[in-house]
């Protein structure tokens, strides 16, 4: 049976903050197109392929969606410009058939659809070899800035961007990540799920962020934390874990403060962003923020 003949089934997604909901239309999904190439990486796409017809916005206009594009222009990468989600690419291509006769080729981020239509850490990703159609080869934004000054036996430095290199960074860890017995990180709760983060958790003078008038930052649920992002591109960075006020310090049992006043020493970085390293040569950890975090997550 081809994919014309399947039976179609309809999805429903959105951004995190549900400025964008939307509805998919296609063949059950039992696979997913993982492609390498720089923005897709960073980003942590993974890609389905439906005809834009079958593609119904139900709250947002897609048209306000923030646009990135860069190469040859060939894709536009489209996010919500509030919580930085990446929902979909668009484009011809095939660029020798310009204007009405072009083909556009959409692609729509399934890490957005709605918990319990997938189940990410379960599906069949196809591999995709996007790096080495772009041509020129993308070349890594450079780190600039100072080096993190704490001071580690065998410690690596890092350094890391977005992709459009507006926000630069530097990390310098303990240990080499792909040796290290740090405990590296992929939730699957509402925010990390769509964002496709893996997360590290150095402590803050580990961590240089350049750029950071260009990051967006995001807050829900209790507001602990920002999750950021570029607002250029939509790569997102790290977590920026919020001091707790007076007030709310008060209010808690000691146990919650412990953990509240711990969690603000740290500055947690999305490794996707960091360059000669790829999160799946690494020893990730899943972990189910989903059914762990309450109050639940409410999808709209």
């Amino acid at each position: 049976m081809t994919d014309q003949e399947a039976p179609l089934k309809t999805y429903r997604a959105n951004c995190h903050c549900a400025a964008y909901v939307y509805e998919v239309t296609l063949p059950e999904i039992s696979t997913a197109s993982q492609c390498n190439c720089s923005v897709c990486y960073k980003k942590g796409a993974l890609w389905v392929f439906p005809k834009p017809e079958d593609v119904k916005f139900v709250k947002g206009d897609p048209a306000t969606l923030t646009n990135y594009t860069f190469g040859k222009k060939v894709f536009v990468h489209k996010f919500c410009s509030t919580c930085g989600n990446s929902i979909m690419f668009i484009g011809n291509p095939d660029p020798s058939e310009p204007g009405e006769h072009a083909e556009v080729e959409m692609g729509i981020n399934i890490r957005l659809f709605q918990h319990g239509q997938i189940d990410i850490w379960k599906l069949l990703l196809k591999k995709f070899d996007g790096a080495s159609l772009l041509q020129p080869p993308y070349e890594p934004p450079v780190y600039s800035g100072p080096e993190p000054v704490v001071m580690f036996d065998g410690s690596k430095l890092y350094t890391g961007s977005c992709h459009c290199g507006a926000v630069t960074l530097a990390l310098k860890n303990k240990a080499p990540l792909n040796h290290s017995s740090e405990k590296i990180i992929e939730c699957n709760c509402s925010s990390c799920v769509r964002a496709g983060y893996v997360w590290v958790y150095p402590s803050k003078p580990q961590v240089i962020i350049e750029g950071r008038e260009n990051l967006g930052m995001y807050f829900f649920g209790k507001k602990h934390s920002g999750k950021t992002f570029c607002k250029i591109c939509g790569v997102p960075v790290h977590n920026e874990l919020v001091e707790p006020s007076t007030e709310e310090l008060a209010a808690m049992t000691d146990e919650e403060k412990i953990k509240r006043l711990g969690g603000i020493s740290l500055s947690p970085i999305n490794l996707r962003v960091i360059h000669d390293l790829n999160v799946n040569d690494l020893s990730v950890y899943q972990f189910d923020g989903y059914s762990i975090f309450q109050p639940p997550y409410v999808e709209p």
